[in-house]
């Protein structure tokens, strides 16, 4: 089973960034923080999966660079963000990586920025991209100079424009957000080979019995999936022809 320690930044704080044309006013920084709890609870649905944040409270300021460096001993930063700019029409999501990010950290990148825009549902294609300072000596963006300080792999997920106005209204929905954080953690949690936390179903398997476990893994690995949806079929005696698939199964993996 595969470990994920993943650092969330909910970009920008109090106010900031606004589209005045949807109603109620759209805020940036108001969405992305409701967007990194939702994906914080589902990444935390996941085997082997830490969560930590960069900032404690909606309201707390917290300079960009040591955003960047609360992800020391992580395995992945990502900064959470919509996206502005002067044409109503642009729908697009962009994933920024480092400068010196690696073959595996760009794949992330195109990975995430696909099924964004699949998710969102955004017209234009999705982008990814890096952005060099002035000196073209490190990364333009600070959070991910100071996730680079610490030596984690960083990225800057753009959830598309709030620039365009039927995104900004499209993002005020909980419902859609919670949309891209299953789809962002299911993402990760494959690309980290992390399962998800088992939650038993069955009202006929009692917890710390002998079989409890042995269930789980049939279950977890499509050997078995009980009589009913609530119910194993526990003490029940079992037909040649389920004995025979569940072993054909069994033997398959």
């Amino acid at each position: 089973m595969g470990t994920l320690k993943v650092c969330l930044d909910p970009g920008h704080y109090g106010n900031y960034n606004c589209n005045r044309n949807v109603s109620p006013v759209y805020w940036e920084s108001r969405t992305v923080w409701k967007l990194h709890l939702m994906l914080k609870e589902e990444l935390e649905k996941y085997q082997g999966v830490t969560v930590v944040t960069t900032r404690s409270n909606e309201e707390q300021d917290m300079a960009v660079y040591d955003r960047g460096k609360a992800a020391k001993g992580c395995d992945l930063f990502l900064s959470l963000h919509t996206n502005d700019c002067e044409t109503e029409s642009v729908d697009r999501v962009t994933v920024i990586y480092q400068v010196k990010a690696d073959e595996r950290m760009k794949a992330l990148a195109a990975k995430l920025g696909a099924k964004l825009k699949e998710v969102m549902g955004t017209r234009d294609n999705y982008k990814t991209a890096l952005r060099w300072n002035t000196a073209k000596n490190a990364d333009w963006y600070g959070v991910l100079r100071g996730a680079a300080a610490v030596g984690v792999p960083g990225l800057i997920l753009e959830h598309s424009m709030h620039s365009n106005n039927r995104m900004a209204k499209w993002l005020q929905v909980d419902a859609n957000l919670r949309k891209i954080a299953v789809a962002e953690a299911a993402l990760l949690a494959a690309e980290y080979g992390c399962r998800a936390i088992y939650t038993n179903p069955f009202t006929d398997v009692q917890e710390g019995k002998y079989y409890t476990e042995a269930i789980q893994w049939a279950v977890e690995n499509g050997i078995v999936n009980g009589v009913a949806p609530d119910r194993f079929g526990v003490g029940e005696n079992c037909r040649k022809e389920q004995v025979v698939t569940m072993l054909w199964r069994a033997l398959r993996k």
